[in-house]
């Protein structure tokens, strides 16, 4: 039977923790390593100068007194409790001086150096153990077969080395340990928060829309993630939202006009009835198809332009040509409509999108202040650099206007506010106007008008406003 590892542990945030424990702890041990070779080298090289010192010292006694003068030297020094170790020793091997029992048994370097282990007498009971003491010593000849052996007691630069080492190792152990202990505090709380974050997922997946992911407030990337995360869990409750709406109202507008031609094409039908009203009963019928399928039209360019399909033909353009054409065109419808149409252009801005896209835009929103202002009313359709120096495109009238709390709504599918309950038209012009606005990542506002003008409202105010064109390099 296999056992599974707990989960903290396979998380890639306590993998990346140990994993960086251990990076530390190998370049901490590296750094204490190299501390430790150099403080044991200056060690030896500080005991290797004194010996060399003193060799020298007892070189210049022979050369000045002979081998007597050196004798004489090594008994004045070990006599006055010397911390060097001396041997004299004469060609037959014979000791003749000195302050240790023998040559140590030991192999030398050719240089003559040699590391040794000796005994010495304790000062007092207190003493630690002086059985075993460590040394470094050169054995030298100086002359006529007469040696010298002088050496240095390291006993103690030994043991502090020794700490020095196990310090090292010590340290290294507890970087090691404290890795994979602080591995496991974040890894567990890492993986609380992710689980919670699954948990979500696995009950957005069961059906249930309305959980969301916590967050602590904290702005680190599980925060920004589960931030990320219910805002997308947002946008699907509002399509979802949308989507259940979208078939009541299709069902609600819809069935008017259908009703309408079947109740035609069924008086048509019966008898009694002439050609001229079956006749008449057919171009009406072909009337409300016209109309069903400008909705059905409509409501696919919606689905398809929130779907991205027209980004491929974005470029960046000059929006007064199209603006100016716009105006040209429904100037003479505002005029058979009994409004005054105004059109203002400003040269030299650039927009990044779809001419034909922005060109149905401003037709819808056109068409929406043409349907809704008085006769007699103003229309006004503009182009202008936005304060921030954003390109805007806007229509002004002087209708009923839109209350500042319908205009969320007046842009959803199907939507008609009361006011225009009598006004022929599916609720989707201002929809389409959102969604060619959303792929521009254009800000559409709505807003009032100029006033009250003639005591018709408002007025209202569409606008929209693209980002602006990263000039090319």
């Amino acid at each position: 039977m296999t056992h599974r590892l707990p989960s903290f542990v396979r998380t890639t945030a306590f993998r990346l923790t140990l994993l960086s424990a251990a990076l530390f702890a190998l370049s901490s041990f590296l750094i204490l390593a190299f501390v430790y070779a150099a403080s044991a080298g200056a060690a030896i090289s500080r005991t290797d100068a004194v010996i060399s010192d003193e060799l020298e010292a007892v070189e210049r006694r022979y050369t000045d007194a002979g081998i007597n003068g050196v004798n004489r030297y090594i008994l004045q020094r070990t006599a006055g409790g010397s911390d060097f170790l001396y041997l004299l020793i004469n060609p037959n091997g014979r000791l003749l001086s000195g302050n240790l029992n023998g040559v140590p048994v030991a192999e030398a370097d050719p240089d003559g150096w040699l590391d040794f282990t000796y005994g010495r007498a304790p000062v007092s009971d207190a003493d630690e153990d002086q059985s075993s003491r460590r040394a470094r010593a050169r054995l030298v000849e100086i002359g006529e077969g007469y040696s010298v052996f002088i050496g240095v007691d390291f006993e103690n630069e030994d043991r502090l080395i020794g700490r020095l080492l196990r310090a090292i190792l010590v340290a290294s152990a507890l970087v090691i340990a404290l890795g994979i202990f602080s591995g496991v505090v974040v890894s567990r709380r890492f993986s609380r928060r992710l689980d919670a974050i699954n948990t979500v997922s696995r009950s957005v997946k069961g059906g249930d829309i309305t959980q969301r992911a916590p967050r602590n407030g904290s702005g680190d990337e599980l925060d920004e993630l589960s931030a990320n995360f219910n805002a997308m869990l947002d946008r699907l409750e509002e399509l979802m939202h949308r989507m259940r709406n979208v078939g009541d109202s299709i069902a609600h507008d819809l069935r008017s006009p259908l009703t309408r031609m079947r109740n035609r094409m069924e008086d048509a039908l019966r008898e009694g009835g002439n050609q001229q009203s079956r006749q008449a009963a057919l171009e009406q019928a072909m009337a409300d198809s016209d109309e069903l399928l400008s909705v059905f039209n409509a409501i696919l360019s919606i689905s398809r332009i929130e779907a991205g399909e027209r980004r491929d033909s974005f470029k960046v353009f000059d929006p007064a040509p199209l603006v100016a054409d716009i105006g040209e065109l429904y100037e003479p419808v505002c005029e058979d409509s009994g409004h005054s149409f105004g059109l203002q252009v400003e040269e030299g801005l650039k927009v990044r999108g779809d001419p034909n896209l922005v060109s149905q835009a401003m037709a819808n929103m056109l068409d929406n202040a043409v349907k809704y202002t008085p006769e007699s009313g103003a229309i006004q359709l503009r182009l202008r650099r936005h304060s921030d120096g954003r390109a805007e495109i806007s229509v002004t009238d002087t209708g009923p206007g839109i209350a500042e709390a319908d205009r969320l709504r007046a842009t959803q599918r199907f939507v008609r506010l009361e006011k225009s309950r009598n006004q022929p038209g599916s609720g989707l012009g201002l929809s389409l106007v959102k969604a060619i606005a959303d792929i521009h990542h254009a800000v559409l506002i709505l807003d009032d008008g100029p006033g009250d003008v003639e005591q018709h409202g408002p007025g209202l105010r569409i606008a929209m406003i693209f980002p602006l064109v990263a000039k090319k390099a």
